[in-house]
């Protein structure tokens, strides 16, 4: 998965990126296997506030009328944000593939 990231009053190091690879990047991969490579272009956006809390913001969009995902987590921590936005897309990624079986199969 092809995942650009941008980040505001925060440097993204190395280490950042290797936990939003390692925490976001594999498990969509995961999810998402049947999918060519060149639809999953994302973009992951992360803030950081004057309070020192963290936001993220993923967005990606697959094939179909209702192919656009987005979810977005505010948290203290920077690992919670990335681990709340993968729950919120691993739902809406299984909700998307179970209506695309179900326009399949009617």
């Amino acid at each position: 998965m092809n995942v650009q990231i941008n980040s505001v009053n925060l440097n993204i190091t190395p280490k950042i990126k290797d936990m939003v690879d390692k925490k976001l990047i594999h498990k969509l991969d995961q999810l998402l296997v049947n999918f060519n490579e060149e639809l999953k272009t994302a973009f992951l956006h992360i803030e950081r506030d004057k309070y020192k809390h963290f936001k993220s913001k993923f967005d990606i969009a697959l094939p179909g009328k209702d192919g656009h995902l987005f979810a977005e987590c505010k948290n203290i921590k920077l690992v919670s944000t990335i681990v709340g936005v993968r729950e919120q897309l691993e739902k809406q990624i299984k909700k998307y593939k179970q209506d695309k079986v179900n326009y399949s199969l009617g």
